[in-house]
């Protein structure tokens, strides 16, 4: 996958990075994103395609366990194998900072997010009701052993 780079988010990703968030089904604000990004457990990634920052990937470390907080790939450059990427990538480098367990959230009926987790062996561990708005919708809780 040489058309894909994934690296650590750099403050100067971070105008594009908001950007591409917008396309997520629950979107960020630029604040949260500028925040997190100073938080000393977050890890966050980026994809280039080609160059062009194409997703961000958000996720937390504390102790053991790790949270995927959101991950979104720009409209124009879904179905590259990028989302798989900045997945693999980041939970690659969590697991070589200790993470020993991933966790995370999706809409019940966000079928293509859930596909691509499964794919990657996460596996159900719940389900939150009623937990999504606008709209309402369930959160299937999966997590993965790294």
């Amino acid at each position: 996958m040489e058309q894909i780079v994934i690296r650590p988010m750099e403050q100067a990703d971070l105008p594009r990075c908001c950007q591409i968030e917008q396309y997520a089904p629950d979107p960020w604000t630029a604040q949260q994103m500028a925040e997190e990004l100073e938080f000393s457990s977050a890890r966050m990634f980026v994809a280039l395609w080609q160059g062009e920052l194409a997703g961000v990937a958000a996720f937390q470390l504390a102790a053991d366990e790790a949270t995927l907080n959101t991950i979104t790939v720009h409209p124009d450059f879904r179905q590259k194998g990028i989302a798989a990427e900045l997945l693999k990538k980041g939970l690659c480098e969590l697991k070589e900072q200790g993470a020993e367990c991933c966790f995370l959230e999706v809409r019940s009926q966000n079928t293509p997010a859930r596909k691509l987790y499964e794919k990657l062996e996460f596996v159900e561990a719940g389900l939150r009701r009623g937990f999504y708005k606008n709209p309402s919708d369930d959160a299937v809780v999966m997590t993965k052993k790294l």
